[in-house]
């Protein structure tokens, strides 16, 4: 270390690590050392000594309990469960070294092997290639879903929709459409509330039942634009006070169950989108792209829409979380409008219960306020739907690795939702 006058301030480098990186680079690319130590700032003789078979890199603070290729081979493994859908969590990592460990016994500081938190926020420090994630769930036969599957579908849809001369409508944005259904909890999950230090026992009143929720249909365009959606409601018959709470060119439907139904989606279709799509003028005909639930698949349903000039297309199966539009961009920010919505509500009535005759009206002030065109047109932008692009989609979500395992739709049942 450099000698420094008494009394003066302590020694501090004026180059950092990446300064000497930099220096040796150009130094092995033919550079003078001399050169290369004035255009970096890095001493000549720290750049020789780097260079040469003396130099040794080390860490600073004591030996880690396993070694940096002991650690490697944790992180690799780490990479590669997280690859094949099978991502660990801390408790994994904990669990993996303290087995090791009594496999492997060696001096540690850890309680019967088990490493601590210490370890854990040290180890993520030292491997920056490793970071803390929330997982997304995927059921077993969306994993079996390949490059090749998706690909082979887009393949499918385009001679279909060229053999039709239909190709075209993908090329404007206002005669592409998603279609799909979602659920609204009533009483959303509470997020963090303020209170004094200490304090173990928390409550919060809720204004609804827990558990309860609504289904609603929504349609969405690769313009950016949300149709009217459709409220299903699981009661036997309609109540007028709901009746009169929802928006009126919005739908409202009744199953015992409150969910989806064949006869539900074909209302959908004609007494809310389709009278929708001529009060804008829009050109017919258009593309409705759908998931592969029963509640969509309908023979006289898809004669209907053929007449109407409304072509449906089913998605791949299992694959709505890559290809449809809602699921990749719309529903997320609008479920967290609704639940901004439901605390804005609750603030104004803080005695009252949140009963299904309010739900229209905050799901309404949810839409205006929260759901941005740009985040939809971008939804089927990433989709690969419009602008109609396969290499847009972003296939690190396939964890499947054949096209076999799924046999793709022949042309005769694409026909069938036409």
């Amino acid at each position: 270390m450099p000698k420094t006058r008494r009394g003066a301030a302590s020694y501090s480098k004026k180059y950092t690590e990446e300064d000497i990186l930099k220096a040796i680079e150009a130094v092995q690319n033919g550079m003078p050392k001399k050169a290369a130590a004035t255009k970096f700032g890095v001493p000549r003789a720290t750049i020789q000594f780097r260079l040469s078979s003396l130099f040794v890199k080390s860490k600073p603070g004591p030996n880690t309990v396993l070694t940096e290729d002991e650690e490697k081979v944790l992180v690799d493994w780490i990479i590669t469960c997280c690859k094949k859908g099978f991502p660990r969590r801390k408790v994994d990592i904990m669990l993996s070294v303290e087995q090791f460990l009594n496999k492997n016994p060696r001096q540690n500081c850890f309680i019967n092997n088990k490493p601590g938190d210490g370890w854990y926020r040290l180890f993520l420090k030292r491997h920056p290639e490793i970071s803390i994630r929330t997982s997304e769930a995927v059921t077993a036969a969306s994993a079996n879903i390949s490059e090749a599957n998706i690909r082979q579908w887009f393949i499918q849809i385009e001679q279909h929709l060229k053999e039709n001369d239909c190709f075209d409508i993908l090329q404007d944005p206002s005669r592409v459409y998603n279609g799909d259904e979602t659920n609204f909890q009533i009483c959303p999950k509470n997020t963090k509330v303020l209170a004094a230090k200490g304090c173990k026992n928390v409550y919060e009143i809720d204004h609804a039942q827990a558990k309860s929720c609504l289904t609603v249909m929504f349609t969405f365009s690769a313009s950016g634009e949300t149709t009217p959606p459709m409220i299903i409601y699981p009661l036997k018959r309609m109540r007028a006070d709901i009746r009169a709470s929802v928006p009126l060119d919005w739908g409202l439907g009744l199953s015992d169950n409150g969910w989806m139904n064949k006869d539900l989606f074909f209302q959908y279709i004609h007494n809310i989108l389709y009278p929708y799509l001529v009060k804008k003028q829009i050109k017919f005909p258009i593309i409705l792209f759908v998931d592969g639930h029963k509640s969509h698949m309908n023979y006289d349903l898809s004669e209907s829409c053929k007449e109407k000039g409304i072509i449906l297309i089913a998605l791949y199966p299992n694959a709505t979380r890559i290809l449809q539009p809602a699921d990749v961009s719309a529903f997320k920010p609008m479920k967290n409008a609704w639940k901004k919505s439901v605390l804005n509500w609750r603030r104004s009535n803080l005695t009252k219960t949140l009963t299904k005759v309010d739900f229209g009206p905050i799901l309404k002030t949810a839409l205006e306020e929260f759901v941005y065109k740009s985040t939809i047109r971008n939804g089927f932008k990433a989709c690969g739907i419009c602008p109609w692009n396969p290499d847009a989609i972003d296939f690190s979500k396939c964890l499947g690795t054949n096209c076999d395992d799924i046999k793709p739709r022949t042309r005769k049942q694409n026909k069938t939702l036409c």
